[in-house]
């Protein structure tokens, strides 16, 4: 065989190969929606055969037209099959639905499909409990999500946190991930992201805490402003104690419309244009006032909390504290004055020893030597009377 001939067999075998590579489509389908396996082929004269696998395993198939056939949860519609359109119609997406699929006509494959599942986040939550524990959650997601904490400003050391995932009967997962609370963190803000296996959308969370002391009969100020990054949101006020929350008020950025459900707590609406939604409690009481106020903005894709817990001190127990605190004072005081008056009493008394040890001392020291006592006053008076006896 020649060079030229050979050349032409290997174009010809090239061409042949890239004719007969059947494509591949690859398709999300959304859970518990319909969802189309598109195939297309050149329509010819006369009836057609068209079948569908799914990994290999034959689930339908169309050998006559004008006929409609069904099998579980695929259709197959022979309308426009001679328009060359053979697509495949999952209805109610499960997760059983994903796989690889194979469009055949007549014989000939024409298309490979390959459909994914998921069913998307819809919500997400974070909430502190007592023990101080802050837990990250959503439910209904497939395929298993991926989970990750980060804090700001960032503590040290390294966030832990633990994740759980749980498939429930329809294949859905529920995800719950917790994270101790570290010590000094009120000036943090704890964020959880969760993201969809395909990294088709992403859900974030975030909380900050904070305390806040107030008197009993002045108005307070609770703060709480919107992310920067949050431009469009719907607020909840809510307060809680003994473990029973109820609404405060409600506040939509869109509309820059509030609704308020109690009497005695209002925002600055004129403020709220700027995100700035600080809750005013009007002369609150403090048996009635002391507890948990959050703040939680849902916007898209985004929950962000600010749980704020509130004292309101009453001004008969400032009285009781300002009294206790003077007691306090005079105790200390007094305990001060003991101590220094004892010291002095120390010292004087070891001051009057060392005095009355040195007299002790010059005594015994005169008793020893009374020889040399006797001799000073002679050797005096012979130096009174030497200058008489050297002038005669």
């Amino acid at each position: 065989m020649s060079r030229t001939c050979y050349g032409a067999c290997v174009v010809l075998w090239i061409l042949s190969l890239v004719e007969c590579k059947v494509p591949e489509v690859r398709v999300t389908c959304i859970f518990s929606e319909d969802c189309v396996l598109p195939c297309s082929f050149t329509p010819a004269n006369g009836d057609v055969k068209i079948q569908w696998y799914q990994q290999e395993a034959l689930i339908l198939s169309l050998q006559q037209t004008g006929q409609r056939l069904s099998h579980g949860s695929v259709w197959l519609s022979s309308d426009s099959v001679s328009d060359g359109n053979a697509s495949l119609l999952v209805k109610k997406v499960d997760t059983r639905s994903k796989g690889r699929y194979k469009c055949v006509v007549s014989n000939v494959t024409v298309t490979y499909v390959v459909a994914t599942v998921e069913a998307p986040m819809r919500s997400i939550s974070i909430d502190i409990n007592p023990s101080g524990l802050i837990q990250c959650s959503t439910k209904d997601v497939y395929p298993a999500p991926v989970v990750h904490w980060s804090s700001k400003p960032r503590l040290t050391p390294a966030l832990q946190p633990i994740t759980r995932m749980v498939p429930g009967e329809k294949g859905l997962y529920t995800v719950e991930s917790t994270l101790k609370l570290q010590n000094n963190s009120l000036d943090h803000v704890y964020v959880c992201n969760i993201t969809s296996k395909y990294g088709t959308q992403t859900w974030t969370a975030s909380l900050q805490l904070q305390e806040i002391t107030g008197s009993e009969g002045k108005d307070l100020v609770i703060p709480c402003k919107a992310p920067k990054n949050l431009q469009s949101f719907s607020l909840v006020w809510t307060f809680t104690t003994a473990n029973k929350t109820t609404d405060i008020l409600t506040y939509d950025s869109r509309t820059h419309k509030s609704s308020s459900f109690w009497d005695h707590a209002e925002l600055d609406e004129d403020n709220a244009w700027n995100g700035d939604v600080s809750l005013t409690l009007e002369n609150p009481v403090g048996s009635e006032h002391s507890g948990i106020y959050t703040c939680a903005f849902l916007g898209a894709e985004t929950r962000h909390l600010i749980q704020s817990h509130v004292v309101i001190s009453s001004s008969r127990k400032e009285k009781e504290y300002l009294k206790y605190n003077l007691w306090m004072l005079g105790i200390v005081a007094g305990l001060i004055t003991l101590l220094a008056l004892t010291l002095f009493i120390k010292r004087y008394r070891a001051k009057s020893k060392r005095n009355q040890e040195s007299v002790q001392e010059d005594a015994e020291m005169q008793s020893m030597n009374p020889e040399k006592t006797s001799e000073e006053p002679q050797a005096g008076s012979k130096l009174m009377t030497q200058p008489s006896g050297s002038h005669s």
